[in-house]
């Protein structure tokens, strides 16, 4: 059986404008921007790193606004290694900026190069220069025989890289198929942005001539008001279950909202608003469709190990579980 390479494509501009208003170092953990890697996933990351040289060239690849890249510098400032960080992605990134109003992270930030809009495949580095690379949930959204080629050639003689990427048991993965059910269907199938924009439309004709008590009794107003309504209440009866929940209730508060703040002065403002929620909510889905295009099955898995070892690099290919499940692929690659 052949097994075969998969080529990515993937459009940055969704991956640019989450790493620019997102506020979160990584992409799966919006709740705790400033705590960048933790727990069992920060062990894994510190037991690659132990018995990297002092002074080492470390590559983050697929960096984003830089958590594992950070990583990788506190460990070597508390274990004075001194390594020389690097983070690279494809899309357009600026961590420094984006922690401005953090400046404990920044100043840690600020010690690391940033190479920006710089795919895998495409990195500024010389041959055999490079004594680790390191890649959580990136590698995999690459082009894999032009990463995986830029890689090898890129590293030391005896240079490691370490991936941690994503596999399709994953509970990650899983919620995302999830996500883009449900918002496929909420974006795509339903018209509820689509009323909800008529509503402020009418609003913004009627209120400065009837007035708020005038628009609370208005026919129109009501009509929409309970379509809309019904949307909200028919989604959340066709996904029921906890994890869809989660994605329709998101919807129903983002719009809901603005409507409980909407009054004569903001309508415009409401409505720019709207269309800001939608542009979320869209950019997200995407997002998680890549992440579901990444994702590894063991076959998948297994070629990058055939690819690297045809290359003349020896490789190891194992699973990272975290609470007794799987959460990712782990690629040990040495040249």
């Amino acid at each position: 059986m052949r097994l075969s390479l998969r080529h990515r494509g993937v459009n940055m501009e969704h991956w640019s404008k989450y790493w620019h208003t997102s506020g979160v170092l990584n992409s799966f953990a919006e709740g705790d921007a400033n705590s960048g890697y933790t727990g069992d996933l920060q062990k894994f990351w510190e037991q690659q790193l132990k018995d990297v040289p002092r002074g080492a060239t470390v590559i983050d690849l697929g960096t984003g606004n830089g958590a594992l890249a950070l990583l990788a510098q506190n460990f070597g400032i508390t274990n004075q290694k001194e390594f020389a960080v690097h983070g690279i992605d494809a899309a357009k990134i600026n961590p420094v900026e984006q922690f401005e109003k953090s400046p404990a992270i920044a100043r840690k930030l600020k010690k690391i190069e940033f190479h920006s809009e710089t795919p895998i495949e495409k990195m500024p580095f010389d041959a055999d220069a490079i004594d680790v690379m390191i890649a959580q949930f990136a590698f995999e959204y690459a082009p894999q025989k032009q990463a995986l080629e830029a890689v090898i050639k890129q590293l030391k003689p005896q240079g490691k890289f370490v991936a941690v990427m994503h596999h399709t048991d994953s509970a990650l993965v899983k919620d995302s198929k999830v996500g883009v059910t449900v918002l496929t269907e909420i974006l795509e199938n339903t018209p509820l942005f689509q009323q909800s924009d008529m509503l402020l439309d009418l609003a913004s004709q009627a209120i400065p001539q009837i007035g708020a008590d005038g628009w609370a009794n208005y026919p129109h107003n009501q009509v929409l008001t309970r379509s809309i309504q019904w949307m909200m209440k028919a989604l959340q009866e066709k996904f029921s279950k906890p994890q869809e929940l989660n994605y329709v209730n998101d919807v129903v508060r983002r719009i809901a909202r603005i409507f409980e703040v909407m009054n004569a002065k903001n309508l415009d403002d409401c409505k720019r608003q709207l269309a800001y929620e939608y542009h979320v909510l869209n950019d997200h889905r995407l997002r998680l469709q890549d992440q579901l295009e990444a994702a590894l099955n063991k076959k998948q898995a297994t070629a990058l190990v055939k690819a690297a070892e045809k290359q003349g690099a020896s490789a190891e290919l194992d699973i990272l579980e975290i609470d007794g499940s799987p959460f990712g692929w782990t690629l040990k690659l040495t040249k």
